[in-house]
């Protein structure tokens, strides 16, 4: 057929994996963000740290996913996630 299918590697895969483990992080406190906009609530300073920090995370993991060129590389990537948990 002329149909095209395309398989996901190991990167395309962990990076979903990182996307997803910080949406749900910061889901936990996009209310905040919320009310925020909402009736201009401020957010407590400590919320925002960890908001930044999760997002400065995923980005970190996501450009080293990307600069992975052998499996070893993948697997020292995604062992040493830090979420600041």
């Amino acid at each position: 057929t002329d149909e095209q299918v395309v398989y996901k590697g190991l990167k395309s895969q962990w990076i979903a994996q990182v996307k997803d483990t910080a949406g749900k992080l910061l889901a936990q406190t996009d209310w905040m963000v919320v009310r925020k906009v909402e009736r201009d609530i401020a957010i407590p300073d400590a919320v925002v740290a960890k908001r930044a920090a999760i997002i400065a995370e995923v980005d970190r993991l996501e450009e080293a996913i990307e600069a992975c060129t052998m499996v070893a590389e993948l697997a020292d990537v995604v062992g040493a996630q830090n979420w600041g948990e």
